[in-house]
């Protein structure tokens, strides 16, 4: 099947209509069916489960998926790869006997209990705690693992909650207390921090965590000053928006779950062809830069749209919206694939406002904790890397 959409730099009147809003779906869901291949993650382990027993041998993750975690007040979820880890406490968060139950009718609030055996039901919450000695607390995803050792094969289930079957007490649920990594040896967390002099005044600093794929926001404050706090070792590519400059670091550093064939030439066009097939409400859009491999490569595009809207959905004129975010494909036989989209850097910017640079610094890119950066007018000079103004 071929898709043929167009991408112009020019303004047209926007227009959404059903048909393309289907495609969009359709487009959507074929890109997360063929993320690129990784390695399950196998670890050294010893679990303790709810009657004491303990299993111990090489755990693996069922599934590619990261664990997923949603922190307490926090609003969103955070992965986290298993040689981040030194241990999680799986507690009790309410335990209760429940009866098998219908609402009354349809509508209504009033239940109906059944006269039968009731069963335990169980919700949890897990501590974790990473190698860096940083603790999360919160709800975790669902997930299941194989733990082999020298008695065969166990399967474990890290769960959110357990409905338990009829009949069954609370004592006779099985679960694991506490999963503990002791090949996972501690580590010291180091900070990546710097200021920006010379460049506008400085709005956001965002980092990419390679290792992990997650984005982090830095804390800004006065006199150009940024600060990532205590990061995990690694490699992260920094992106840094002032009022007059956009300055990009992008590295061809890979996950090391990920196996990486070189990139070859013409791969950037390869990638330029199914560029439009990502159709993601953007009206303009440029891709402005390839590195990584053939199975993770990483592009930088900045994407507008001057069709903003305000909460109630009335037209703002005057307004602009741009992104700068990093896009990851992997090339599975001859066309490209999209794996994953990371927002960088989002920006609302007034038709009235200076209209920005956008620079490439490789000095950006691949950055190691215990930086700290300079990043001046001598920066953007040595790395030469202007690429186009955002407007």
């Amino acid at each position: 099947m071929n898709f043929h959409l167009k991408i112009s730099p020019w303004h047209k009147p926007f227009c959404f209509g059903i048909s393309r809003f289907v495609t969009l779906l359709f487009l959507v869901s074929a890109f997360s069916l063929y993320g690129v291949e990784k390695e399950p993650e196998s670890i050294e382990a010893i679990v303790t489960m709810n009657d004491g027993s303990v299993v111990s041998g090489i755990l693996t993750m069922i599934g590619s998926n990261p664990l997923t975690m949603t922190p307490l007040n926090e609003g969103r979820q955070k992965q986290f790869r298993l040689q981040d880890i030194f241990s999680i406490e799986n507690k009790v968060e309410t335990a209760d006997m429940k009866k098998p139950w219908v609402y009354k009718e349809s509508g209504s609030i009033e239940k109906v209990y059944y006269d039968e055996k009731e069963y335990p039901f169980i919700n949890f919450i897990a501590k974790i705690t990473l190698v860096d000695g940083t603790v999360v607390t919160g709800h975790a995803i669902s997930a299941a693992f194989n733990i082999k050792g020298d008695s065969g094969k166990k399967k474990i289930f890290l769960q959110r909650q357990i409905k338990g079957d009829k009949g069954q007490t609370m004592n006779e649920v099985s679960y694991p207390v506490l999963l503990q990594f002791p090949g996972n040896k501690v580590k010291d967390a180091a900070p990546i921090r710097g200021s920006v002099e010379g460049l506008g005044k400085l709005e956001k600093v965002s980092a990419f965590d390679v290792e992990r794929e997650t984005v982090l926001s830095a804390k800004i404050s006065d006199g150009g000053k940024f600060d990532f706090g205590n990061l995990l070792p690694g490699s992260y590519d920094i992106c840094i928006l002032t009022d007059t400059n956009v300055l990009a670091g992008i590295s061809g550093n890979i996950p090391s779950a990920i196996k990486g064939k070189p990139l070859q030439d013409g791969d950037f066009d390869g990638i330029r062809k199914v560029f439009p097939l990502t159709d993601d409400f953007f009206k303009d859009r440029w891709l402005l830069k390839l590195d990584g491999s053939r199975d993770y490569a990483k592009t930088l595009a900045y994407k507008r749209r001057s069709d903003y809207v305000d909460d109630l959905g009335n037209p703002v004129h005057g307004i602009f919206v741009w992104h700068l975010e990093f896009m990851t494909w992997h090339l599975p036989e001859n066309e490209w694939q999209l794996d994953k989209r990371f927002i960088m850097i989002r920006c609302k910017q007034k038709d009235s406002d200076k209209t920005r640079k956008l620079f490439i610094a490789p000095s950006l890119g691949a950055v190691k904790p215990g930086t700290e950066l300079k990043i001046n007018q001598e920066t953007i000079d040595g790395d030469r890397g202007f690429i186009q103004d955002l407007k």
